[in-house]
């Protein structure tokens, strides 16, 4: 019974903390996911399903591919199949259909085949070195990773430049800003969280970073929390749950961005 709001928690963010249908960045040619309207293959998705909660890894490897073959691009994959898989996993949970650990084991083989798709985009490889830089942080013992993922994996398609740090320790995240200067930071918080502690991080940020950096808090604390509220005791720049709009609020522009390289087959 100890551990069961965190397995609430958990369960909450894999069937919410997911980047949300946003419009078109003004001027800036720069679309993220418009989730509500992309039809989905149901026999894909129920094959990946299968995979996910299956107990042979390879299986995930086999269904990436047949989807690839069926004319899937792998984008759609990453950014429509998969989160709503994870939302689906998180619901089952919700309704007792699932067990936690069944819902652990096929979160973590969505992430799994989230890195298969696009190896490419685990790293800044795509982006033209005078693209804006993100810092794109997951606080410790924070259980809302693969929305975090989808969203670092779009922006570096579209170009950008993303430091992905997930369970971010404040040391290592003072370390690191201290080492190496960003265009904005952003903080992937869920309703889970406590101002406090999104206070401390952006205390570090501020302290540690080289210059002054705008930080921008989103995710399903805003659900729970004003977005004054998120701001005013925080003590970040901006608070939004649309992804483009933050890179709107930081005053970050796209006329750098270049589209990603061909991928590599699976």
């Amino acid at each position: 019974m100890a551990d069961r709001r965190n397995i609430d928690v958990l369960a909450e963010n894999i069937s919410r903390q997911l980047p949300d249908p946003i419009a078109q960045m003004p001027g800036a040619g720069l679309t993220l996911v418009p989730f509500a309207t992309r039809k989905l293959d149901m026999q894909i998705m129920a094959a990946m399903r299968a995979a996910a909660l299956s107990i042979s890894r390879e299986d995930c490897s086999a269904v990436l591919q047949t989807a690839l073959q069926a004319g899937i691009a792998r984008d759609d994959l990453a950014d429509f199949y998969i989160p709503e898989l994870a939302r689906e996993l998180g619901e089952d949970w919700c309704t007792d259909m699932l067990s936690f650990a069944s819902v652990t084991i096929g979160v973590s083989r969505l992430q799994a085949m989230l890195r298969d798709l696009g190896p490419e985009w685990a790293g800044d490889q795509s982006a033209n070195p005078a693209a804006p830089s993100i810092l794109l942080i997951v606080g410790q013992d924070v259980h809302h990773t693969l929305g975090a993922m989808v969203l670092s994996g779009q922006l570096r398609r579209k170009g950008l430049s993303v430091r992905l740090m997930l369970g971010a320790d404040l040391k290592d995240l003072a370390q690191k800003l201290s080492n190496t200067s960003y265009d904005a930071v952003f903080i992937s918080s869920s309703s889970g969280e406590s101002l406090e502690s999104l206070r401390r991080i952006v205390y570090v940020i501020r302290t540690a970073s080289k210059t002054t950096t705008p930080i921008v808090i989103g995710g399903t604390i805003l659900e729970v929390e004003t977005y004054y509220d998120v701001t005013a005791l925080t003590g970040a720049d901006y608070a939004t749950i649309v992804p483009s709009e933050a890179l709107e609020l930081c005053g970050l522009t796209t006329k750098y961005l270049t589209a990603a390289p061909p991928l590599r087959e699976v």
